[in-house]
């Protein structure tokens, strides 16, 4: 299991919008009246740019939650502008007090299925029956006891609204959130989990003027954040592996300087284990191989370049600073032993097996495979990124003419 705790650093710009609208809101509440009835209708056309950008990169979750974003602001506006002390602006309050970290909850779980397609239509279908199962089943809940009732209850504390139940809750989620933002590295799930947290502190404190118009701009604008790092991420980020592509590499060899060292990486034998372990397989090598790369150090940043080919830069490194994290990078490779999930790819005959394999080792229902590297610094025979990639490329070859799992210099 691959662990991403860098990407928690994401969690700072929606913390940073959600702060800055809390701050502007006495700023937002002196401005005329010309002016709050614009801030009072710019979160509707926030997250109508949001769902937009979501639908053009078929990014399912954002556009749910786009849409779950407008209608819980217009739930606002429309019924809890007035004392909760009336039934019916209870009854909502409690209802979304529960259902948003819910929502937030199940778009957090549900996997990416895109847009135009019936995967998600099935989840749209599931989030509307959560809604709906919220609107008519939590409502019970503070009916079953009389302590039920106290947990439930809005004002648990003074200056806070949200009822005891809905912060533990909303804790819960935003746990799972981290957690699963730590798992999967996604910009959606770092989007999602910051729009449930401003939906959430709008309603915890709700006693306040414009709070929910201030929040309500901070949810959607989060939103949008999130849209554009995912559009940012499909150009610039290689799908199957999840490390940068050749796009970002092409970007980042611009912005090199002086002083710089490049490493090429190349598996050993792939096609003869995709044709042996068929193509799933295959895959899978290329992640491992990529979550190693991406951890390489010696401050180094892995790409994938092509195929099962892979470049390694590092700024400000000479070529004798690169070679020891370039060599420990390639023996946890060469250890590392991937169990085969699926017997029916694999050949019939062991002789045929050994023979096709090359490079791979297999014991029992395990292989592992190897990769080969050369690096190259930039110096006046290589006085550029292309022509340092040329000359890595070509110790590249040398490594595997010398008999590969070796990286050469």
């Amino acid at each position: 299991m691959q662990w991403y705790p860098a990407a928690l650093l994401k969690l700072v710009i929606p913390a940073v919008i959600i702060l800055a609208a809390v701050w502007l809101r006495p700023q937002a509440l002196s401005s005329g009246e010309e002016w709050q009835l614009l801030l009072g209708n710019l979160p509707y056309l926030l997250c109508a740019v949001a769902l937009f950008l979501a639908y053009q990169f078929n990014r399912g979750r954002l556009l749910f939650a786009s849409i779950a974003v407008a209608v819980f602001y217009w739930l606002v506006q429309q019924h809890l502008q007035v004392s909760l002390a009336e039934a019916q602006a209870a009854r909502v309050f409690f209802v979304l007090s529960l259902a948003v970290p819910l929502g937030a909850l199940y778009l957090l779980l549900i996997p990416e299925r895109g847009v135009a397609n019936l995967h998600a239509l099935a989840l749209a279908g599931g989030f509307l029956l959560l809604v709906a199962a919220a609107s008519y089943v939590l409502p019970l809940l503070p009916q079953n006891s009389e302590s039920a009732a106290q947990y439930y209850a809005a004002w648990p504390w003074e200056g806070y609204v949200l009822s005891r139940g809905a912060s533990l809750l909303v804790g819960v989620v935003i746990l799972a959130g981290i957690l699963l933002i730590s798992l999967r590295n996604e910009d959606a799930d770092v989007a999602i989990l910051g729009a449930a947290c401003a939906a959430s502190l709008t309603l915890a404190q709700l006693h306040h003027a414009m709070i929910s118009v201030v929040l309500g701009i901070a949810a959607s604008l989060v939103l949008l954040w999130g849209s554009l790092r995912s559009s940012h991420a499909m150009a610039y980020r290689d799908e199957l592996t999840g490390i940068p592509g050749r796009r970002a590499l092409n970007e980042r060899m611009r912005t090199l300087r002086r002083r710089y060292s490049i490493a090429m990486l190349d598996v050993d034998h792939f096609k003869r284990f995709n044709d042996a372990h068929g193509h799933d397989v295959g895959d899978e090598v290329l992640r491992l191989v990529a979550s190693r790369l991406r951890a390489v150090g010696g401050g180094g940043t892995a790409y994938r370049y092509g195929g099962e080919e892979f470049c390694v830069v590092f700024p400000r490194r000479s070529l004798e600073e690169c070679i020891e994290p370039l060599n420990r990078v390639r023996e946890e490779i060469a250890n590392y032993r991937m169990v085969l999930r699926n017997r029916t790819r694999r050949p019939h005959r062991s002789h045929d097996g050994v023979r096709r394999r090359g490079a791979t080792r297999l014991t029992g229902d395990e292989v592992s495979v190897t990769v080969s590297g050369g690096i190259a610094e930039r110096n006046a025979q290589a006085p550029d990124a292309e022509a340092v990639i040329k000359a890595a490329d070509a110790r590249l070859y040398q490594a595997k003419r010398a008999g590969r799992n070796r990286v050469a210099f």
